[in-house]
């Protein structure tokens, strides 16, 4: 065929390079166009054809294709550089800037935005800075993408206080901040938890007109979700749809992570519902989240289910979906159904990683099930897997559980001839052994190796240290242990300040053990319920005559209202720990073990003091009220948490409908199913918890098709597969 005449070319040139989806198409573009039969085309037109291969990072073939060029100019060599700084090859931009010098140009302003962006990418942020400060000097305006390279580099190495001294000069300098600039600063300040700063700064940006897009709204929804502060996070979620713009999915996949990770996942099942009504589909992160936060929950087949509504809707579990997966069965103890469905993996022809075969090794092993895991890690090298530190630290971490020291050390002595280095994980495991056999002594030897093999103790290294020097009653060097890793800039973490705090109340040294506790707390480390069951235990060792063997599982059950009262108000007087947190773990311990007076005693004390219950107290108050079968005063919790802005958990419900069922009162049970329905509930989980899970679990096939009806008529349906399953059991009890 003749090629186009020349005329022509410009216009097909254009249209072909903007339909050009893939690298094929594009290359025999660029033979076709400089072939020798051809007529020379215009230099625009073939600066097209550079950028397209530019943006399908086809390198070698743009390079020919600017060897062949009969001329080049600026927007060529301006292409050449961008892409190469994109591809962070800063060598290559840095050959064709000369190419452009000796060709008599000056580069622009995009070529040195260029720059700029490549030495933030390769963090050279000193060359980004000195080539943005160089720009004007050299006659070159700086655009908005300029900055905005330079704040994202800035806040990626987390300096946060440098990229807003550059945004400030950003007005004076003639440019207006853009999306891409507000998206840029909100992460990096919501990433430097300054996610206040972010909001007041995007509210300032909104009081002079600026509009946010979906981009910069999800950052800021992602700082709070990471920061936790989940309600603002919906206050966000609601106020961009009220300003016209409409979440995506990234929007509800954060907020859904953000729940999940906070334990709540029923907000989270709200969420996706509000998301599949938004005719939005979920991805594989969206399902993962929602997995993972079910199995946190101890909620197994509800996980199971999401899985199977995932691959339904034609997604492939990738290897965080399937080790979450693996690693709740192992820890349940479901062995057995964890290698089942690893097997199940392979015959669907998904591929199984090392990351997941990973996890199934680490949960083996923590289960005792070393000969497993070791076949399993043999397995692995005959498929073309290479073992990593992980997976020989999670054997060696198997030996030691087994007490099988010796055979441990031998695995690290086999792990370093396979070339494979060990990290602080695998020492610290050895090192707690050695400690736990023998002592403080113990592990000297191979502290040493681990120092001469340049491996820095981490948190988890001094803290076995700390721990076995507290079990000796040596607390002076505990303490001198914390003074060492503070000073190597390791931070103690929760478990270190516990395990002092225990080793001080174990020699019932009271003010020690609450001066460690404050120092945790004025160091920024927030104290959990081991924190005061140890605080707890000491006191009641101290008040109580005689000798009590008092530990973790029961000091809460024996415990009475006058040492419990005595340890609030010393905390309270430290005044360390919000008081409403305090009260919170409390009334959480209490009702594990069903001390209902007690806790609802606590509960009194707190609204008297003006402190708002949070949704787990008033959860874990109920839960208690439904194991002591007092169904009344659990409907009269659940209303109050309700009133409260809280979402009570279906478990909750389903305890309080089938005892109501069991007892006859059916009437009752369908009022309570009806306020169910009227809130945000997804439909699934309410099918799958409530009528599944509950009632036709009971065998009550009867009150469960009534209240499936009862959804009908409220319009409330769950998908067509649930609801295909619960009419079929129904059917199969029936019968």
């Amino acid at each position: 065929m003749p090629p186009p005449a020349p005329a022509a070319l410009p216009r097909l040139l254009a249209a072909i390079s903007a339909a050009a989806s893939s690298p094929a198409d594009l290359r025999r573009l660029s033979h076709l166009l400089l072939s020798p039969s051809a007529p020379p085309p215009p230099i625009r037109c073939l600066n097209t054809l550079l950028m397209a291969l530019a943006r399908h990072r086809m390198l070698p073939d743009m390079e020919s294709l600017a060897a062949r060029m009969p001329a080049r100019n600026l927007r060529t060599y301006t292409t050449l550089i961008n892409a190469y700084c994109l591809a962070g090859d800063l060598p290559s931009a840095k050959r064709h800037l000369s190419s452009l010098l000796r060709a008599g140009l000056a580069p622009d302003s995009h070529a040195y935005t260029s720059f700029v962006l490549g030495y933030c990418r390769a963090g050279l942020l000193t060359h980004a800075c000195r080539v943005f400060v160089l720009m004007p000097l050299r006659g070159c305006a700086r655009t908005a993408f300029t900055y905005a390279a330079l704040l994202q580099g800035l806040c990626s190495a987390g300096m946060v206080r440098e990229a807003m001294a550059v945004f400030a000069g950003m007005r004076p300098d003639g440019c207006d901040p853009d999306q891409h600039v507000y998206s840029t600063l909100v992460h990096g300040l919501c990433g430097a938890g300054r996610t206040g700063e972010a909001d007041a700064l995007l509210t300032e940006a909104m009081g002079e007109g600026f509009v946010p897009n979906v981009v910069v709204y999800n950052a800021l929804i992602d700082g709070y979700c990471c920061s936790g502060d989940l309600e603002l996070a919906v206050g966000v979620f609601e106020g961009m749809q009220s300003k016209g713009c409409s979440p995506n999915v990234r929007t509800y996949t954060e907020l859904i992570c953000g729940f999940c990770k906070s334990g709540k996942v029923e907000r989270a099942m709200v969420i996706y519902s509000r998301m599949v009504e938004a005719s939005l589909a979920a991805n594989v992160v969206t399902y993962t989240a929602l997995i993972q936060g079910q199995c946190n929950k101890g909620h197994l087949e509800c996980a199971f289910r999401l899985l199977h509504s995932m691959e339904a809707s034609g997604l492939v579990p990738n290897e965080w979906t399937c080790s979450v997966l693996i690693d709740a069965l192992c820890k349940h103890g479901r062995i057995e159904e964890a290698q089942q469905f690893l097997g199940s993996l392979v015959q669907k022809g998904i591929h199984v990683n090392q990351v997941v075969h990973t996890s199934m090794i680490d949960a083996l092993c923590k289960v005792g099930k070393f000969d497993a895991a070791h076949n399993l890690m043999r397995k692995m090298v005959t498929e073309g897997f290479v073992p990593d530190a992980h997976v020989y630290s999670s054997l060696i971490d198997g030996l030691c559980r087994e007490n099988k020291l010796s055979e441990a050390m031998l695995l690290l002595d086999d792990m370093m001839e396979n070339g494979v280095q060990a990290n602080s994980v695998t020492y610290t495991i050895l090192i707690d052994k050695l400690l736990r056999e023998f002592g403080s002594e113990g592990p000297k030897k191979i502290f040493g190796r681990m120092v001469v093999a340049g491996i820095k103790p981490d948190v988890f290294t001094y803290t076995v240290f700390i721990r076995s020097y507290c079990q000796e009653g040596r607390m002076e060097d505990a303490e001198s242990m914390m003074v060492q890793m503070i000073d190597h800039g390791v931070c103690p973490n929760l478990v270190t300040y516990n395990t002092l705090i225990k080793g001080y109340a174990n020699l019932g040294q009271v003010s020690q053990a609450f001066s460690s506790y404050k120092s945790m707390v004025d160091n920024g480390c927030k104290p959990n319920e081991e924190s005061y069951t140890v605080l707890l235990e000491l006191l009641l060792k101290k008040n109580c005559s005689g000798d009590i063997v008092a530990n973790f599982v029961n000091v809460w059950k024996i415990a009475d209202m006058k040492v419990l009262n005595g340890l609030l108000e010393e905390l309270i007087k430290l005044q360390s720990t919000p008081a409403s947190y305090i009260y919170d773990c409390f009334i959480r311990c209490l009702c594990r073990f069903d001390r209902l007076e007690e806790a609802k005693s606590f509960l009194t004390g707190m609204q008297s003091a003006n402190l708002t219950p949070s949704e787990d107290v008033y959860t874990c108050i109920i839960e208690c009220c439904c194991r002591l079968k007092l169904l009344k005063e659990a409907l009269g919790f659940l209303d109050t948490m309700a009133k409260n802005g809280y979402l009570p958990h279906l478990e909750s419900y389903r305890f309080i409908i089938c005892a109501l069922c069991e007892e006859g009162s059916f009437h009752t049970a369908k009022s309570i199913f009806g306020d169910i329905l009227s809130k945000e509930y997804n439909c699934d989980e309410i099918v799958w918890k409530i009528l599944i899970d509950g009632l036709l679990q009971r065998g009550n096939t009867a009150d469960c098709s009534s209240l499936l009806s009862f959804m009908e008529e409220q319009n409330c349906c769950p998908s067509a597969a649930i609801y295909a399953r619960l009419t079929g059991e129904i059917t199969v009890a029936s019968v």
